[in-house]
């Protein structure tokens, strides 16, 4: 093992921990109100009622299923076992999201040191970690583990060189099942594990009979099970597909519009979330004559999912951005690195740009609660779908770029009241209710523990709590400060090799 390729290791284990630090540090300290992750608490939580039922002898209760099956809530156990003893299985679980956004930062870092420069790998891993709608979603979780275990799968495939020893196959194995089984819908990422088992063994797969074999038979296993759990949960519900019917639409021609939607939508927009995704558009032909794997992985994996998306009447809902792009960020990012190992000035400038953008968008979508707006929408009148996924006035950066600028006037005196008004045509109606409006200063409140009790005396457990996120500052700060400057240092610039 070389020195170069030791260094790249070490510093992606700094810049794991670093992240996770800075990503603890903003964290609001419950994820119950995520999405489903409510769901996913009580499936664990009765999970370990079983299972403690069954060691005792005890009468045992009925099982909880979660929307996704067992699968994903196996990886909440440890958090929320943990979470029995200390605090809560809510705080405790808080931690996971961070855990794997850093884990996937860390990886998509080591796979950019095998295509790029360092500055540039460090540059583009910090950009996917804090300039794109990875930060906001280390604290919404729901994508988190799905992304990480696809970006691992296609790591090891690609990025692992010839290595075909049982390990390695073997998680590569773990990785594609864990990648299509953690959520419902994941079967249909199916095309991508096909392409990675496929060049895995393309050069000598007649020989390799037993670990294609092993492999496909791990997959195909535990998506059975996951599959089988699922259903347990959508089955009294009607079933899934009976659950997904009433939202596929019903016009030939929305495909068509929702895929333009889901990558320019100016309030849902992926290049709106993720600015720098913008120069992939020019990066993937560049890419594929150097690359050809990489960027057929990175665009399956964006293809399959733009087909799932496209037939849906609305490519995403409340969170933030089209959270199901979430699983695109990374390999787009490696087509990137992929086109530019060596940036010049002419092609950092504008990437450093867009990377400012991202981070501004990507800062405020981290420091507030994404419920904070459906709770504003409902007060006034105004949630629905339509307005949620397709009104400027309720575009979700803005708002929460009203909310911090409030948050940071608030020594002003009186209400701040907004009023989200809409331009009739070309006369209102003449019963057309008045518009409401609503005081910000009610949902300006940031979700980050740190923040809220920054200037509040502290005892007791929110002491404990508020100790530890500082803590995890110091720890991100420093890891970071330490992987600008070891990457300062290294002036290397051939390609890494295992």
């Amino acid at each position: 093992m070389t020195k170069k390729v030791i260094s790249a290791r070490h510093t992606a284990i700094i810049l794991f921990f670093a992240l996770l630090g800075c990503y603890v540090a903003l964290s609001p300290g419950s994820i119950a109100g995520q999405g489903y992750a409510g769901e996913q608490i009580d499936s664990g939580l009765r999970m370990l009622s079983v299972a403690n039922a069954h060691l005792k002898g005890l009468p045992v209760p009925p099982m909880v299923w979660s929307r996704h099956g067992p699968l994903p809530v196996l990886f909440d156990l440890p958090f929320l076992k943990l979470g029995k003893s200390f605090v809560s299985p809510d705080f405790m679980l808080s931690f996971s999201p961070p855990l794997f956004t850093a884990g996937l930062a860390a990886i998509l870092y080591l796979w950019l040191r095998k295509l790029c420069s360092p500055g540039t790998s460090l540059f583009l891993a910090l950009t996917a970690a804090f300039g794109t709608m990875l930060w906001p979603y280390a604290y919404i979780g729901l994508e988190t583990q799905q992304s990480l275990f696809m970006l691992l799968a296609g790591y090891v495939a690609l990025a692992g060189g010839n290595n075909r020893r049982w390990p390695r196959i073997l998680l590569f194995a773990a990785a594609s099942a864990f990648a299509i089984s953690v959520k419902s819908t994941g079967i249909t990422l199916g095309p991508v594990i096909a392409f990675l088992l496929y060049v895995q063994f393309r050069d000598d797969w007649r020989s390799q009979g037993p670990k294609i074999l092993t492999t496909i038979l791990i997959i195909a296993s535990v998506w059975t099970l996951s599959h089988w759990g699922t259903n347990a949960y959508w089955l009294p519900r009607g079933g899934g597909s009976g659950s997904l019917r009433p939202w596929l639409v019903d016009s030939a021609l929305q495909p068509f519009i929702n895929l333009i939607g889901i990558f320019g939508s100016p309030t849902k927009g992926l290049f709106v979330y993720a600015p720098v995704l913008m120069a992939a558009i020019y990066a993937v032909p560049r890419a594929y004559r150097t690359n050809r794997d990489l960027v057929i992985y990175a665009l399956l994996v964006t293809g399959c999912t733009l087909i799932l998306m496209c037939l849906l009447k609305y490519p995403a809902d409340e969170t933030w951005g089209g959270r199901y792009m979430h699983l695109a960020v990374a390999p787009l990012i490696l087509c990137i690195g992929a086109a530019w190992p060596r940036m010049t000035w002419r092609q950092a400038v504008p990437l450093v740009v867009l990377a400012i953008l991202g981070a501004i968008v990507s800062f405020l979508g981290a420091f507030y609660y994404y419920g904070v707006r459906d709770f504003a929408m409902q007060s006034v009148g105004q949630n629905t779908f339509e307005r949620i996924t397709g009104d400027n006035d309720w575009n979700h950066i803005l708002f929460n770029a009203r909310l911090f600028h409030t948050w940071i006037s608030a020594g002003s005196s009186g209400p701040v009241v907004w009023t989200p008004s809409h331009i009739w045509i070309w006369t209102a109606p003449p019963d057309a209710p008045p518009w409401k409006g609503l005081n910000l200063l009610d949902y300006c409140q940031p979700q980050s523990f740190l923040v809220r009790f920054w200037h509040v005396p502290k005892s007791g457990v929110v002491a404990l709590i508020f100790a530890l996120y500082f803590s995890a500052l110091l720890v991100g700060v420093l890891g970071l400060a330490w992987t600008l400057i070891s990457t300062a240092k290294d002036r290397s610039y051939e390609h890494v090799v295992s």
